[in-house]
């Protein structure tokens, strides 16, 4: 846990720029929209489970949210992706496990958040309700900072190619393909009566990644991601 920890204060200290104990404005940005977009997945499924009521407004507010904050979350993700690549790329791994590590932390953290307000709450469905109706109706949308979002999407538009040129030839190098959900996928696994399962990633088409997780009594789980939200798939 201290490593991971440690790699994911380096991903952020990458988009401050500086050593200060505060995130700069990108990076607050960033992190924000990432951690925004992975705690409504994470409402989504856990209300999925709740009732079909939940599960039906779960589905229109995760499509509200989207249309007006999608944007914002694909500009802050190629952010922290080109930073990082670009910073790193002389010590390969070193840059995918940042990537990995940060994208783990921020499942852990809305995993957390979410199942702790359910267990404390004498009636799930009014919860999920009342917190899916926030989404839909932009209480939980981005806001303040539509000028960093806007100099990220300009460097997604910029820089796009050559992020995956850089990507491309990291691959080539080491021979190796590494996937942002490894360790969500991991944990996943383990949930799943599968500890000590072989993962393998399967398609890395960031921010949708496909693994299978080989577990040691030679079965077999299909893990489909989505943003680092992970579900097993039939």
């Amino acid at each position: 846990m201290r490593i991971f920890t440690g790699l994911f204060l380096a991903s952020l200290a990458l988009l401050q720029g500086c050593s200060s104990a505060q995130l700069s404005p990108t990076g607050g940005a960033v992190y924000n929209a990432l951690q925004a977009e992975t705690t409504l997945r994470t409402w989504v499924d856990a209300c999925d489970d709740v009732s079909a009521k939940a599960k039906q407004v779960a589905y229109t507010a995760k499509q509200d949210w989207w249309r007006r904050n999608g944007a914002y979350v694909e500009s802050a993700d190629f952010g922290l992706a080109y930073d990082i690549i670009h910073v790193t790329d002389e010590r390969n791994e070193t840059g995918a496990r940042m990537a990995m590590a940060l994208t783990w932390q921020i499942v852990e953290t809305a995993e957390a958040e979410v199942q702790a307000l359910l267990n404390a709450s004498g009636n799930k469905e009014e919860l999920c309700l009342r917190v899916l109706s926030q989404y839909s109706q932009g209480e939980r949308d981005l806001y303040n900072q539509d000028n960093v979002y806007g100099d990220l999407a300009k460097r997604m538009q910029r820089d796009g190619t050559d992020l995956n040129l850089k990507r491309a030839f990291i691959e080539h190098k080491t021979g190796k393909i590494y996937g942002r959900s490894f360790y969500v996928v991991e944990k996943m696994a383990k949930r799943n009566g599968c500890s000590g399962a072989e993962v393998h990633l399967l398609k890395n088409a960031w921010p949708h990644e496909v693994y299978d997780a080989r577990c040691p009594d030679n079965s077999y789980l299909l893990v489909r991601c989505e943003w680092g939200n992970c579900l097993v798939t039939d």
